[in-house]
């Protein structure tokens, strides 16, 4: 039996460098301090040294401001658990543009006081770094897992050393940087949107 392969390749699957002079925002999971952020400046600096970076409470507030904008595009993670449901709830409007793979910051488990926490606050990618015997807190992003363990919504946090070390974390164990996969999602076409402004 013969095995035949189909060609499906898009030619503009992987951009010229070039092409993305368009781009004027790139948006993102924030607070600032995220690996996303990390990600969106490096990108940015490579592909798009004009455009600024726009940061979110949640990946999905990102994609939605960046649906209804031209000149927009969206910063995502594959690690995002809810990657996939980003993607197709905006099928009709945005598409796969790039992809490429940094080093996440130093990945920490890190506590109030120094202790064993009996409860940590971790945002849902990383959350296979802490034993099942801990409590899970799920929060927005890495620096807000910091942030709400050094204000005592919990007893530690699974984040980043840089996120640690801004609030004063004790840190217990490293994991190490991660080679992370980030998406570029942006508009099918340029367009003009009337909307834009309110998701500035």
């Amino acid at each position: 039996m013969d095995l035949q392969i189909e060609n499906n390749a898009d030619p503009e699957y992987i951009p010229h460098p070039e092409t993305f002079g368009w781009v004027k925002q790139v948006h993102t999971l924030g607070p600032a301090g995220t690996n996303c952020e990390r990600a969106a400046l490096s990108w940015a600096m490579r592909r798009c040294q004009d455009a600024s970076v726009k940061l979110h409470r949640t990946m999905e507030q990102a994609a939605d401001s960046v649906a209804c904008q031209d000149g927009a595009v969206l910063v995502g993670v594959v690690a995002y658990p809810h990657l996939h449901s980003i993607i197709y709830a905006h099928i009709q409007k945005m598409k796969l543009l790039d992809v490429f793979i940094m080093n996440t910051d130093n990945m920490v488990l890190a506590s109030r006081t120094g202790a064993e926490p009996k409860i940590c606050a971790t945002h849902p990618a990383p959350e296979k770094l802490l034993p099942i015997t801990v409590e899970r807190r799920f929060v927005s992003s890495n620096v807000i897992a910091a942030r709400d363990c050094a204000e005592g919504h919990a007893d530690g946090c699974i984040t980043t050393l840089c996120a640690a070390e801004k609030f004063g974390l004790p840190i217990l164990r490293k994991f190490g940087p991660v080679p992370m996969g980030f998406t570029i999602h942006g508009p099918l076409e340029k367009r003009a949107c009337q909307d834009c402004t309110q998701h500035a």
